[in-house]
């Protein structure tokens, strides 16, 4: 990371190409209060959902599925020119890469495990509000339904200005006019597009500036190899039964290129959890298949476990 001014600018205000989770608190049987993660799929559900983060420590939110990248920042009359001209706009044209966000511009949100874009949807699941849109992925960034101006919920922040990193935030659909919104309206906790305000806190996973190649990072998916061994720890193949899959080995072979031998490392803190990874960090070990978490049992036998 640079040192200086620049550096301290990195941390304090976001960027493009910064990882973002959208966090957002919702009030729950009056006095208790839940903070939940805007999160999609991605694959073959396309809508948007909440996941939920308030006992992240003992109750681990899949952070993969709520982890956006902020890949463009425009100004919104650059972006109608944009949009006018149907020009894609390069990094040159931008103004380079990394660039500081700043209130009243538009901002492209790539979504990180699918690579599609958060949008505006024309369609609407909610029972009670006739007005509002539903809100979830799309393949590209054509068209305007991907763009959300980004604006300050705090008078002490104005328009042109650079967003902090925890700053509280209006997002509003570029193509709807409509706030990106915590809805109560079908009866269970959903996100949509509506006329009713929700703030909404960009909480950063990762930096795009201070990302460097060849280092272990937070979310990294890998595998655990034994020493200098061509043996990998993975759980046992379906046909082996459900209650031998709870248990992790090693083994060499096929193995070492399918899917039951992924890993991914996931730092117990939420923030900057996609940073490089550092000596003493707490984290845990998620399968990637199952979803289960690497333990070691009484016995000191490695076993996956449940969330």
């Amino acid at each position: 990371m640079a040192e200086g001014g620049e550096g301290e600018e990195e941390i304090q205000f976001l960027r493009t190409d910064d990882q973002v989770v959208l966090q957002c608190t919702a009030s729950v049987l009056k006095e208790q209060q839940i903070k939940l993660c805007l999160s999609c799929e991605g694959f073959g559900n396309r809508l948007c959902f909440l996941e939920t983060t308030s006992n992240a420590q003992n109750v681990p939110p899949d952070l993969a599925i709520c982890t956006f990248i902020l890949e463009q920042s425009l100004s919104v009359r650059a972006l109608v020119e944009m949009l006018a001209n149907t020009v894609e706009m390069t990094e040159s044209s931008q103004g380079g890469g990394h660039r500081t966000l700043l209130y009243g511009h538009a901002i492209l949100l790539r979504h990180h495990h699918s690579g599609m874009y958060l949008s505006c949807l024309t369609t609407s699941r909610s029972l009670t509000d006739k007005l509002a849109f539903d809100v979830g992925l799309q393949e590209d960034s054509i068209g305007e339904a991907c763009w959300w101006t980004i604006h300050p919920a705090s008078k002490q922040r104005s328009e042109g200005e650079k967003v902090r990193v925890g700053d509280d935030l209006i997002l509003v659909s570029v193509s709807s006019e409509r706030y990106l919104h915590l809805s109560y309206a079908s009866g269970d906790l959903m996100v949509d597009a509506s006329f009713m305000q929700t703030l909404w806190n960009m909480n950063p996973i990762s930096s795009g500036c201070e990302l460097a190649e060849g280092y272990l990072t937070g979310g990294h998916v890998l595998r655990l190899f034994h020493g200098h061994m061509d043996e990998c720890l993975a759980i046992p193949t379906p046909e082996e039964g459900e209650e031998k899959r709870r248990t992790a080995h090693y083994e060499g072979g096929a193995v070492c290129s399918q899917a039951r031998s992924l890993w991914r490392l996931e730092p117990l803190r939420i923030s900057w959890s996609g940073s490089h990874m550092k000596w003493g960090v707490s984290f845990r070990i998620r399968h990637i298949t199952t979803g289960r978490y690497l333990c070691m049992d009484d016995d000191k036998v490695l076993m996956v476990v449940d969330p």
